[in-house]
């Protein structure tokens, strides 16, 4: 089985259970999404689950505003991602290149920079715990390539394109953080663990795009004990503009991602 078949089967793999008092979070996807499900917060920050475009540093970013020492380690995990994603913007600019008229991926100081850090980067990982071994495999890089520069992609888009993520953290009754995450249906990223997102429709803000996301791909329904009750925080990240978010050759004009943070922090009464 190759690593992209194998990545669509084992959908559950590092799922959990966030301990809520013996009660459940049922968890239904829908839309495009293939599979929702809780993950560790702390398994995102040590590489041990992979996330498309650069997911991670909406994560590194809230966590930087609470002031939680899991910022460091997401926000060395999004440097890999990103890296990622000039790797892959290279191989699109290869085949973006034999269609006469269509504008390939520009790459800046900056972005050459932080590949030329690699190494570097790599040894700074291993003293933090971190393993960005899933960020650095290449195996499914053909299929996001051809996922990247389809039909639909070649017709490029002219300005910045807009997309929105919603990010659900639950932090149970041990202080355990979780991510609720999907698996992506379709590629770039398939079968990758995600946030609940997409893009921007006219007249729509980065908030109520968020918002809309999360209800057209996630279902969440929360039942607790009589004695446990949680309180929900909403805070919503500043948008990011950058031309190595989306790996797809709709957008080499660059793109701007906004988040929505809602956040479930559950205690006993």
């Amino acid at each position: 089985m190759n690593s992209l078949n194998s990545k669509i089967t084992n959908l559950a793999i590092h799922s959990g259970i966030p301990n809520i008092g013996g009660k459940m979070i049922n968890l239904q996807a829908k839309d495009d999404a293939i599979h929702v499900a809780c993950y560790r917060a702390a398994d995102i920050a040590s590489g041990l689950i992979g996330m498309p475009f650069r997911h991670p540093e909406f994560a590194a970013l809230y966590y930087k505003k609470l002031n939680f020492p899991l910022h460091a380690k997401l926000s060395l995990i999004s440097m890999f991602a990103q890296i990622r994603n000039h790797r892959v913007q290279r191989k699109c600019n290869e085949v973006i290149a034999t269609h006469p008229g269509k504008k390939q991926f520009a790459f800046t100081p900056e972005m050459d920079e932080l590949d030329e850090r690699l190494t570097g980067l790599i040894v700074a990982a291993r003293a933090l715990g971190v393993d960005p071994s899933v960020y650095l495999d290449e195996s499914t890089d053909p299929d996001d390539v051809a996922e990247c520069t389809n039909s639909w992609c070649l017709n490029q888009s002219l300005t910045r394109g807009k997309a929105a993520d919603n990010i659900i953290v639950i932090t149970d009754l041990d202080g355990v953080d979780w991510f609720v995450l999907i698996n992506r249906q379709n590629g770039p990223g398939r079968a990758q663990k995600a946030w609940a997102g997409g893009f921007v429709d006219k007249d729509e803000t980065f908030v109520d795009c968020a918002r809309r996301e999360k209800d057209e791909e996630v279902e969440m329904k929360i039942n607790t004990s009589s004695n446990v009750t949680f309180a929900t925080e909403i805070t919503v990240i500043p948008v990011i503009i950058s031309g190595d978010w989306d790996v797809r050759a709709k957008f080499v004009e660059g793109m701007e991602n906004g988040a929505t943070v809602t956040h479930y922090r559950f205690s006993r009464t």
